[in-house]
């Protein structure tokens, strides 16, 4: 059983002779009563204090644990989103893929196309080179027979009246 500061001031011993002071027992046991009192009460101090040291001890542990598990989130989030955003640069690399192929074939039709239309204007080019040259050749034939009818006519006119051999008139 515990001993309190009321049961030492309390407590009254039998008389006999040849005892102790009754003054020095009474200021004794009352220096030992405060000396138990003040004891008592750093003892429920110190239980307070330890009570509140605990309380803040568990409150810390619940926030290492909250931060445990907001880290231990953050880095599953992390995750998905390095997952996703390899999953989007792979989407994004396939489709330059496909635009880059689909530019290249179209290039490569149009390269074709313009290659055809090269050859069918070189060919175009060569028939009216081909046709000028004809024309330029009847032209030139018919500036010759021009020059020719235009010297008999001058000649009918100074007055000779023979004309010059010609194939038809052999």
């Amino acid at each position: 059983m515990p001993l309190t500061p009321l049961d030492i001031e309390s407590r009254r011993f039998k008389r006999e002779f040849a005892g102790f002071s009754r003054n020095e027992v009474g200021t004794f046991l009352r220096a030992a009563a405060d000396a138990l009192s003040q004891a008592t009460l750093e003892r429920e101090e110190l239980g307070r204090m330890l009570q509140a040291a605990r309380a803040e001890v568990d409150d810390y542990r619940h926030r290492e644990r909250i931060l445990i598990d907001a880290l231990a989130a953050s880095e599953k989030i992390g995750e998905e989103r390095r997952a996703v955003a390899q999953k989007e640069a792979e989407r994004i690399v396939g489709e330059a893929r496909l635009q880059a192929e689909q530019l290249l074939a179209r290039t490569r039709d149009e390269v074709s196309r313009l290659q055809q239309h090269i050859i069918r204007v070189k060919t175009e080019r060569e028939m009216f080179e081909s046709r000028l040259s004809a024309l330029l050749d009847e032209h030139s034939r018919l500036l010759d027979l021009r020059r020719q009818e235009a010297s008999v006519t001058d000649r009918l006119r100074a007055g000779r009246t023979s004309l010059p051999p010609t194939p038809e008139n052999e």
